[in-house]
């Protein structure tokens, strides 16, 4: 009541409320906390560089070194890195223009296609990182049993994607082109464009429903009771050697840090997307109807995508090691060679000594 008493009206001799929403000045105080379409192009273009530079590097690693591509785990990445280039792709773009510039797509086949695409990323991620999570957990868990070797990675990415092209059918039902009415001096014009139909609103609403609970509440209960039990069993349970505990710890601890984060990053997108679906009563705040909690919640959710390149990189050696070999510019480890008064002065004093200056991007990297 506080946030609409502002909005009132006299009438005879008693005020009348007026509903804020149906106000100029609420709306003028709405469009001045909107996020500056610059900020959001800005914002666009670093993420879609990031997620694309970062993720395709990922699909490269493993196509350019053998021992990458012998594990079952690294298949399910790539797999994982393919949804997230979609997001770069599809969803970042769309998302700038029609919340940075209002602009819309006016195709209904592009406008379809967006939706399909977008809900494919969604359905490829998190049931890519329930693979992850269920590989390594046999790997730790059940080390006595057959290990899922990169053909059965394989049939596994290809069922992920079947049940995410096959459940992304929903956006190709309610999307398409509404009529916009606008009235430019005496005549009236017609402008389509691409949205939720008014007639599948409905529909739609459960289909996100549906998405939250299938595509994020049940794979985090999933990944949290399969890390559970593969933390507890490294931290009471015998390896072999100690190189192999600290192996397991390291490839855990990645594969952990990827879920924590996949749980961090979407929460806050899905919580305002159900806030503004089933809310019937949302309070008159300008702030709640501007862009602003759209724009920083997405970018939030965005940043799910760009994260996971960089946990492999810093978690797994052998991901490091092909870094280095695109880039040898980053190699800081290198062996600096002495100059030539220095190189005298040491052969008089340790002639004996080999020559030991190897760089480690030549060295041959460890499975890990």
């Amino acid at each position: 009541m506080e946030a609409t008493q502002e909005y009132t009206t006299s009438v005879g001799t008693e005020d009348v409320e007026v509903d804020p929403l149906q106000t100029k000045e609420f709306w003028i105080k709405v469009y001045a906390l909107d996020t500056p379409k610059e900020f959001v192009l800005i914002f666009g273009i670093i993420f879609v560089l990031m997620i694309l530079c970062g993720n395709v590097w990922v699909i490269i690693a493993v196509v350019r070194q053998p021992k990458l591509r012998e594990s079952a785990t690294n298949i399910f990445i790539v797999s994982l890195s393919v949804s997230d280039i979609l997001v770069g792709l599809v969803t970042v773009p769309q998302h700038v223009a029609v919340w940075g510039y209002f602009s819309s797509l006016h195709n209904v086949v592009l406008c379809k296609i967006v939706g399909y695409l977008q809900s494919c990323s969604l359905c490829g991620t998190t049931l890519s990182l329930i693979c992850i999570g269920a590989d390594r957990y046999r790997a730790i868990v059940q080390p006595l049993r057959p290990r899922v070797t990169v053909e059965h990675a394989f049939i596994g990415c290809g069922i992920v994607w079947a049940i995410s092209l096959l459940y992304s059918i929903g956006p190709l039902i309610f999307m398409g082109l509404n009529p916009k009415y606008s009235s430019p001096g005496n005549n009236t014009a017609i402008e389509y464009k691409c949205g939720v139909l008014y007639d599948q609103i409905d529909l739609e609403t459960y289909i996100r429903l549906i998405d939250l609970i299938v595509f994020y509440l049940i794979p985090l209960v999933v990944l949290v009771i399969l890390y559970s039990i593969m933390i507890t069993t490294l931290w009471f349970g015998k390896s072999p050697t100690n190189s192999t505990t600290r192996s397991k710890k390291k490839a855990l601890k990645m594969l952990s840090f990827v879920v924590v984060q996949f749980m961090v990053t979407w929460a806050p997108y899905h919580c305002l997307q159900m806030y503004y679906k089933y809310s019937s009563d949302i309070p008159p705040i300008p702030l709640l109807y501007s862009t602003v909690p759209l724009n920083i919640t997405f970018f939030i959710f965005c940043c799910n995508s760009w994260i996971n390149p960089i946990l492999y990189a810093y978690f797994n050696e052998n991901f490091r090691k092909e870094f280095v070999r695109l880039f040898p510019s980053f190699n800081t480890s290198t062996q600096v060679v002495p100059s030539a008064g220095t190189s005298q002065r040491s052969n008089t004093h340790n002639s004996t000594k080999p020559n030991t200056l190897v760089s480690n991007v030549t060295s041959t990297p460890s499975n890990t």
